[in-house]
């Protein structure tokens, strides 16, 4: 036997073999989900914006603001085109201490990706994101008293008496980001409106003000719509969605990312080095299936003893 167990008693033995199962189970599920993580980012190759399919992609340029501007980082008030945080507050004391979330967030504003070819819209919204610009400090707040958050932070992790840790992550503009989702291309023609449905949906619209209607197109006065002043109407209804049509298709094109459909591709944002992140994903597989070798050799040893 390579480790004793027979010192547990029945009901602790059928304890620790349910442990081992759903950490066996938990680890295996974990393992292969990183690792089908790792393999899609070390096999997909790099497209380029201007001539990139659609669909899922591997995309790698800098990051630009959104249009509407860059955002702040609610901690630090760093400007940057994303942040994720977290501030927890420490409860209880020995043996019973623990971190608590007092609060987080993560922004949700899009930002740009320039690599050079073309300039693609993302949209964080789901990814699975990993940044270099990542730090932990402490203090006694629940909001860093330092705009820069950096001066208070060796200081309080010296005297041993922080109430509070904050976590801050960032993509800084012009970092380099490696991006994997799905991409699509909008405007420039692409994009074909069923002119039937919109005709019927502006009818529907007009008829919800009756009155106004039959003032635009009650040309006898009589109060209502003949057959004749129908037609009018739907010729005005048809005409307007075909000028929507040719309005859409006069727009240019935008390239946008964003998290894919389909439940097996996952949506990844990263400014760290592509090698350097697909080595992560595979160790942490590694770290997965080591602990369900173990998990499972000891519930090979209480099934011995059972």
């Amino acid at each position: 036997m390579l480790i004793d167990v027979t010192g547990l008693d029945p009901h602790e033995q059928l304890m620790l073999l349910v442990a081992c199962a759903v950490v066996a189970l938990v680890g295996l599920w974990y393992g292969l989900r990183q690792l089908r993580r790792y393999h899609l980012i070390a096999d997909t190759p790099t497209a380029r914006i201007r001539s990139a399919h659609q669909g899922y992609v591997e995309l790698i340029g800098q990051a630009l603001p959104s249009p509407e501007g860059p955002v702040y980082s609610p901690l630090t008030g760093t400007e940057c085109v994303w942040y994720r945080y977290k501030v927890e507050r420490e409860k209880g004391s020995g043996k019973n201490r623990k971190w608590v979330t007092e609060k987080s967030g993560v922004s949700t504003q899009w930002f740009q990706l320039d690599d050079g070819s073309g300039v693609c819209q993302v949209d964080p919204a789901g990814a699975h994101c990993k940044v270099e610009s990542r730090r932990r400090w402490y203090g006694n707040s629940p909001i860093p008293g330092t705009r820069s958050g950096r001066s208070g932070s060796l200081l309080n992790i010296s005297i041993g008496g922080a109430r509070y840790r904050y976590l801050e992550e960032l993509i800084l503009e012009y970092e380099r980001v490696y991006a994997l989702g799905r991409f699509r291309s909008v405007g420039g023609g692409r994009d074909t409106l069923d002119q039937q449905k919109v005709a019927g949906d502006l009818i529907r619209g007009w008829k919800a003000d009756f009155g106004q209607l039959l003032t635009r197109f009650d040309s006898d006065g009589n109060g209502q719509l003949d057959p004749e002043e129908w037609q009018a109407v739907q010729q005005e209804a048809q005409h307007q969605a075909s000028q929507q049509q040719r309005e859409l298709h006069d727009l240019p094109t935008v390239h946008l990312l964003g998290c894919p459909e389909e439940s097996g591709q996952p949506f990844v944002l990263s400014t760290l080095d592509e090698e350097k992140l697909a080595r992560q994903y595979r160790w942490f597989a590694h770290g997965c299936f080591a602990a369900v070798l173990v998990a499972s050799w000891v519930a090979g040893e209480l099934l011995l003893v059972l």
